[in-house]
């Protein structure tokens, strides 16, 4: 692989048309008011209870999107002693996935804390009312202390569940809510909790690749706000939506403008595919990928395939759509011809129309598809 690499500040490599990762308020419009789909119901857990469900890999914690939350000790010390003294914590609230297994939309900081805490990773200290309780560990509450033990394993916390079929578009807005006071998502973000599963590691895996960084210069622990995620996650979704393989309900799916929609209905599918089928989807995405920036260097998915631009998301998926397609014919193709006829279509003024104003428009997508189908065909007969 061609080393274009330079050194460059993480702040220099933005991307474009992003700003739809920062709308989180439903704006659909349904035949049905938008109440009747929110189905949320009150429940209670105890702590115990929770922390099974976290061991049974039946709780998921373990996503990125409150990553900047980090506690300090002082926080981790009070919590437990709150806990022990029986006061109330602030509602938690958890989103139900269809297979039953919950996901932390708010609380991940305190359930982190308390199931340290069960696991013996640190003492208690600094306690001014149960300062008897300083420097116990959980395993060190036996004895006369054992009650202490009962207390926390057995305290409910209340909480509010989000159960499905929730759409996607209302709960981006919950998340939102939940979530004012502290970080603020974007839908990436929130869709890293919403669909943790193999699909999601294997587009995040893809972000940490050399591949992926050569050809983009965004780094994955660079990346704070998950926008590289983000592009893969489109091309995936757009990749597999025109190849006839993306289905919902038992039947190809339809594009209908809703990206989120075409989103959801691809990660869901992904999650449930054997890992053969998604070890080849990545290795496509790999090898387009270094293709790509084999053949257009610094100047792969930018306007004008000018290096000193930002990167545009809808010239990434459909130029990468476009490798894909080249890379499945397996034909020898001259590079010179594959640089200056990606060059014609993403300069004309057709195809600057097609990524402007309303640009998920779905005639417009599909029309900008297949502009690259018709070039991969011309490219690989000519």
């Amino acid at each position: 692989m061609a080393d274009y690499m330079e050194s460059y500040e993480e702040d220099e490599v933005s991307v474009e048309n992003t700003e739809e990762l920062e709308e989180l308020k439903y704006s659909g419009e349904e035949e049905r008011p938008v109440f009747e789909l929110v189905r949320v119901t009150k429940k209670d857990f105890s702590i115990y209870e929770l922390y099974r469900k976290y061991r049974k890999k039946q709780l998921v914690l373990e996503v990125e999107f409150q990553r900047n939350e980090v506690w300090e000790k002082k926080q981790k010390y009070e919590l437990i002693e709150s806990i022990l003294m029986g006061l109330p914590l602030p509602i938690f609230y958890f989103k139900q996935q269809d297979n039953a297994t919950y996901v932390v939309v708010d609380g991940k900081q305190r359930l982190s804390t308390l199931f340290d805490f069960l696991n013996n990773k640190f003492a208690l200290k600094s306690l001014k009312i149960l300062s008897f309780l300083n420097e116990k560990k959980f395993g060190d509450l036996t004895g006369k202390l054992g009650i202490y033990q009962s207390q926390l394993e057995d305290y409910q916390v209340y909480s509010h569940v989000i159960l499905p079929p929730t759409p996607d578009k209302i709960l981006f807005d919950i998340f939102d809510r939940v979530n004012r006071g502290g970080t603020l998502l974007n839908k990436q973000e929130i869709r890293n909790a919403l669909y943790h599963g193999r699909g999601l590691d294997m587009i995040t895996d893809i972000t940490k690749t050399e591949e992926f960084v050569n050809v983009t210069r965004k780094k994955h622990e660079k990346d704070s706000r998950m926008k590289g995620s983000y592009l893969v996650t489109r091309f995936l979704s757009f990749y597999l939506l025109f190849q006839k393989c993306l289905m919902k309900d038992g039947a190809e799916y339809e594009y209908n403008g809703d990206v989120d929609e075409l989103i959801e209905v691809m990660l869901q599918q992904l999650n449930n595919e054997e890992e053969e089928a998604l070890a080849k989807i990545k290795e496509l995405t790999l090898k387009s990928l270094a293709m790509a920036g084999d053949i257009l260097g610094r100047g792969a998915f930018r306007k004008e395939l000018n290096g000193s631009k930002p990167i545009n998301m809808n010239i990434f998926e459909t130029t990468l759509y476009f490798m894909a397609l080249l890379i499945e014919k397996d034909q020898d193709t001259d590079e010179e011809k594959i640089k200056e006829g990606l060059y014609q279509v993403i300069t004309s003024a057709e195809f600057l129309d097609l990524i402007g104003n309303s640009r998920d428009y779905p005639a417009k997508v599909y029309r900008r598809f297949m502009l690259m189908e018709n070039l991969a065909e011309v490219i690989c007969n000519d």
